[in-house]
């Protein structure tokens, strides 16, 4: 992946650090995957200071692990990140959608219809990367609705490690179908303007990672501590 036009008002460093997290989150790099500074500087297109810098900051978030004398490598999911990122978003979220359902109006709730059948089309597709984008966006919209956008962005700032899991989710059998089904549950509570229904709705909804942990076995995972072995870096 190279640089995003759209990052090009952001400073060189700060440029491929949303470069490189978005290929993390988004599971382009895989956990445990070795990060090779040259190839990551030709393959960007900038010298290996920025991605130096990138890194370093990419490790204090908890996404890379930085192994002296050994290599810098994709860290694997943390659980207890995880479990943090989704304790902060359900205490915030669960907040935000009361205000939603006290202050919606029609025309954001066709908005959130019309989210609702994109993100269908999407799941029938099996295009779980537009659908993520729409999923950011029925929430965002709920946040929006609710007079706070600035506590949508923290929300956004804390779930990376939360977003990992999300990403590996949509992949997985019927999953999105099941997501729609609960966005659903959400918006008919708060169109009729009850905010403890979307409350509740919303809660089920953000529990529902839970599972996908268990899922995919990773919900009674000890946090990795182990040196990894370097591996191919991937491009």
């Amino acid at each position: 992946m190279a640089i995003s036009p759209a990052r090009k008002h952001l400073r060189l460093s700060a440029q491929v650090f949303e470069t490189i997290r978005e290929e993390i989150v988004s599971g382009q790099l895989s956990s445990n995957v070795q990060i090779s500074e040259a190839e990551l500087s030709e393959r960007l297109g900038v010298s290996r200071t920025p991605v130096r810098e990138a890194l370093i900051k990419l490790a204090e978030d908890g996404l890379v692990q930085i192994v002296p004398q050994v290599g810098t490598f994709v860290a694997p999911i943390s659980v207890e990140s995880v479990k943090e990122a989704q304790f902060i978003r359900e205490q915030l979220e669960c907040a935000l959608i009361v205000e939603a359902a006290q202050r919606i109006d029609q025309p954001t709730v066709r908005r959130l219809r019309d989210n609702l059948i994109e993100q269908d089309h999407a799941a029938r597709d099996n295009d779980w990367e537009r659908f993520y984008v729409l999923d950011e966006s029925f929430h965002s919209l709920l946040a929006g609705v609710a007079g706070h956008p600035t506590v949508w962005r923290v929300i956004q700032q804390s779930k990376v490690h939360m977003d990992r899991v999300r990403h590996v989710s949509f992949r997985m059998p019927d999953h999105m179908t099941q997501l729609i089904a609960q966005h659903n549950a959400i918006v008919d509570a708060v169109a009729d303007g009850n905010g403890a229904n979307a409350q509740e709705a919303l809660r089920h909804h953000l529990r529902e990672i839970f599972g996908t942990l268990e899922k995919l076995g990773l919900a009674n995972a000890r946090e990795a501590t182990a040196v990894p072995r370097p591996r191919e870096s991937r491009g």
